[in-house]
């Protein structure tokens, strides 16, 4: 899932974010109003934590509003204010919860947690393309029936790849899906996870298979007659054997 932080540049909300990250979840983090508008149009956010600074009484906040989240799809807002009198205004106003500035990062986890079990109405359980399938709850992505053993990071990007249903998605763009906005990546960190999904692919003879489109990023695409028939080579067992093998190991030096 992917969340939206709104906060000010302090160490405090540096933990916080961390640990939201840490704990799972897709982190896009900004410092200002009108750069996280402008995401909201551009991406699907399943909750924002928003600091009380963006929001009073007087401008009031149009993250609270709940017509203008339907238009941007986004559910649930939690808002982080320090007086009591904030906390009761955000409520009253919209806000899904409200905690304190003080607040224990495990703490804020686990009420997004509790906020994300919610029941919503007509909610996508599953993101579909071809015979590729990703479940949003348990973040398990399988090919007809088989499980995909995959890192984190490597089901972000493919599930930015599912989403657009064989479209072309920049580098930039998946880049953004699987380290956040504000991340730093190794060079070549995308093409060592692209190259490890492909593979993945390839041993449950999935008909589809990563294409770079050179120059402007990456796309699913049905898989060459001759890619596939060096994979069933390569593999005579088949998905079957695959399934009761251990899942391909991670690569050494690339984080989850």
């Amino acid at each position: 899932m992917r969340l939206m932080t709104l906060l000010k540049q302090e160490t405090g909300f540096r933990n916080l974010v961390q640990t939201i990250h840490a704990a799972g979840y897709g982190v896009d983090s900004f410092h200002s109003s009108a750069e996280a508008r402008e995401a909201l149009f551009a991406n699907s956010y399943d909750l924002i934590v928003v600091d009380q600074y963006f929001c009073n009484k007087e401008q009031g906040c149009y993250l609270l509003e709940r017509d203008w989240r339907d238009v941007v799809k986004t559910p649930y807002v939690i808002m982080i204010a320090t007086e009591e009198q904030n906390r009761i205004f955000a409520l009253e106003n919209g806000a899904d919860d409200c905690v304190s500035h003080s607040v224990n990062p495990r703490e804020l986890v686990a009420r997004i947690r509790a906020i994300l079990r919610r029941p919503q109405e007509s909610v996508q359980e599953h993101y579909r393309f071809e015979e590729l399938s990703l479940c949003l709850q348990s973040r398990e992505v399988r090919v007809n029936d088989v499980l995909l053993p995959l890192q984190r990071r490597e089901t972000a990007i493919l599930e930015s790849l599912i989403r657009r249903k064989g479209k072309v998605v920049p580098r930039s763009g998946l880049e953004h899906d699987a380290y956040g906005a504000l991340a730093d990546c190794c060079p070549n960190a995308l093409e060592v996870r692209i190259s490890r999904i492909r593979r993945q692919l390839g041993s449950v003879r999935s008909s589809l298979t990563i294409e770079a489109v050179r120059g402007v990023g990456y796309r699913l695409a049905p898989r060459s007659k001759t890619t596939r028939t060096r994979t069933q080579a390569a593999d005579p067992g088949g998905y079957t054997a695959h399934a009761h093998r251990s899942a391909i190991p991670s690569l050494s030096h690339a984080t989850t």
